[in-house]
């Protein structure tokens, strides 16, 4: 029987679609490959707290009144000695200013005195060689000594009268000073307790100052994260309202105190050197970096199975068939895994999600990422 060209024709095309559908089909299925590049791979732990100052203390006067005035607000900054509010002076003022004018008075008065008793020491002294040479009498001589011992005698009550009003004003000073409240070292007001008007207690607070010259910063952070953490690693701090403004610190203290109900650790952290707009109690975020990989073999995260033990990565054969090859993690964060015991040449597969050992695929290479930086994001809160 003969059959017609055209049907010739068809039962070609047939064949040749068929055979493309199971190449097609039979053909192994394309998979993204990465190589290892070099990178500063560097792994952080992230918390958040509050900078604070070592030493805080509440001021006030060591008086009973009211207050009568208030001389710095909430946030100045103060230095050792000064003024920040007094008491009203009461009869205090009173009494000082009375043994002040006291003072002054026997004061000029033993001056008086002294002077008067260097004349007579003068006399005696010009005297007693003439009363030698006979050209006064012995007479006058024995009246200028003892107007000598009278005036000696009279400066000595002046001297006494004159100590006696120092005294006092030392006895009533304390007291006026007490109504003055001044700053015990330099610091920042971080509290006004009290208003003028306001009736105080001996020792009752006026303000809270808190020195910014010796200041920590705590914050809490998973207790999974201990294993990593040591006094005395870097960290690099920076408050919300300043993210551009970062500053550095270290570690310096892990716990002791862990609460088990929360399942965190506190940490303290020592800033190198604090930024001028910084304030007490201040939100601080920090980065604690806690393993750094230099210049070291890098994959993205995607391509290593972190959760293995130990971990993995696929790798594909010459004839592209899927092998499972065991790496040794020395540095990760969210987006690279430094990695030891594989090859700068060895492609690997970018995602492992669905892929497993045994399997042939179509490698299809990825471009290598543009330059190799350092990647210090978050590990870990």
């Amino acid at each position: 029987m003969k059959i017609s060209r055209q049907k010739v024709l068809w039962i070609l095309a047939i064949v040749v679609v068929g055979g493309s559908l199971m190449w097609l089909v039979r053909r192994p299925s394309p998979a993204m490959t990465v190589l290892p590049e070099r990178r500063n791979v560097v792994e952080v732990v992230v918390a958040s707290g509050r900078l604070q100052a070592i030493r805080e203390t509440q001021v006030g006067a060591e008086s009973t009144g009211i207050v009568e005035s208030l001389a710095v607000n909430e946030g100045a900054f103060v230095h050792a000695g000064d003024l920040l509010g007094r008491l009203t002076a009461g009869e205090t003022a009173a009494r000082l200013d009375a043994a002040r004018a006291s003072l002054d008075v026997e004061t000029k008065n033993l001056r008086a005195e002294e002077a008067a008793l260097d004349k007579a020491r003068q006399e005696v002294a010009r005297l007693k060689p003439l009363a030698a040479s006979k050209q006064v009498s012995a007479a006058e001589l024995e009246r200028a000594v003892a107007d000598e011992r009278v005036q000696s005698a009279r400066t000595e009550a002046a001297r006494a009268r004159q100590r006696e009003s120092a005294a006092e004003v030392e006895r009533v000073r304390p007291e006026f000073d007490r109504r003055e409240v001044r700053a015990p070292f330099d610091g920042v007001i971080t509290e006004r307790l009290v208003e003028p008007g306001t009736p105080v207690a001996p020792a009752q607070g006026w303000f809270r100052i808190s020195e910014m010259n010796d200041t920590e910063i705590e914050v809490e952070t998973d207790e999974n994260n201990l294993g990593k953490l040591k006094v005395g690693q870097p960290v690099v701090a920076f408050v919300p309202a300043y993210p551009d403004r970062p500053f550095r610190g270290s570690l310096t203290q892990i716990g002791p105190f862990v609460d088990s109900e929360r399942g965190v650790v506190r940490l303290k952290i020592t800033p190198e050197e604090l930024p001028e707009f910084i304030l007490p109690n201040m939100t601080v975020d920090v980065s604690i970096e806690v393993r750094r990989a230099e210049n070291a073999l890098a994959l993205p995260v995607s391509a290593v199975a972190l959760q293995a033990n130990p971990a993995y990565v696929l790798t594909v054969s010459p004839d592209g068939i899927l092998e499972r090859t065991n790496v040794r993690i020395i540095g990760r964060n969210p987006e690279w895994a430094a990695v030891e015991d594989i090859t700068e040449d060895t492609p690997v597969i970018l995602e492992l999600a669905g892929r497993a050992p045994g399997k042939q695929v179509r490698p299809v290479a990825r471009e290598a990422s543009a330059g190799a930086a350092p990647a210090g994001t978050v590990a870990g809160r």
